[in-house]
């Protein structure tokens, strides 16, 4: 008669695991209200609006092209503030795991890839930003529909906003997270709204 060791450890006592804390693994919607408040793309176009009043057809991009490179910097600046102090189970598992150096290994691309997908909610009408592609050499996603690029058009002109000055707000925002994890990337732009219907960029760790 074979013995069924299964039923015999299935009758033996055991201590099932209790969380210290009811875990979490979304991003907090006090968070995301915050960033929608202070980044969303009908307030940034406003205030590209009003720093490019009054500018020639010549300065104007000239200014938004330094507004943008400032605000991008504040985005992401607010978003790894606000990342970072409310966090969540995904997160801390991902911040837990570490290589035989004791160093956590996990930091490209999936904290990166947080900070992106935080920053994008924040001012983005979707629920979930595209992801194209996600390994340990490169970061890559995409921005369908874009709701700035649409509000550009909308109070500055199809014209304007098809100088796709806006990319600096994205460009600028993805080189302050780059240098928060302190990993070099190759940051580059494969597609534009004007050209392609979406922005794309890409981040090679180099």
């Amino acid at each position: 008669m074979t013995t069924d060791y299964f039923a015999e450890l299935k009758k033996q006592p055991y201590n099932r695991f209790v969380a210290p804390k009811p875990y979490s693994f979304d991003l907090n919607e006090d968070m995301v209200k915050m960033l929608r408040t202070e980044f969303n793309a009908d307030k940034v176009s406003g205030e590209l609006m009003e720093a490019i009043k009054g500018k020639s057809k010549h300065e104007a991009p000239k200014v938004a092209e330094a507004f943008f490179k400032q605000m991008g910097a504040r985005w992401m600046n607010r978003t790894i503030q606000l990342a970072d102090e409310y966090s969540d189970r995904t997160i801390e598992m991902i911040m837990e795991t570490v290589d035989r150096n004791c160093k956590q290994f996990l930091i490209f691309p999936h904290v990166l890839q947080r900070y992106v997908e935080v920053a994008n909610l924040a001012n983005q009408d979707f629920l979930k930003l595209p992801i194209t592609l996600d390994n340990m050499y490169e970061l890559s996603y995409r921005v369908p529909k874009c709701a700035l690029y649409a509000k550009i058009t909308e109070k500055a002109g199809a014209e304007f906003a098809g100088l796709m000055t806006c990319k600096n707000y994205c460009l600028t925002a993805l080189d302050v997270a780059q240098k928060k994890i302190e990993v070099d990337t190759l940051l580059t732009m494969p597609a534009e709204t004007v050209k392609n219907k979406f922005c794309e960029f890409s981040m090679k760790k180099l």
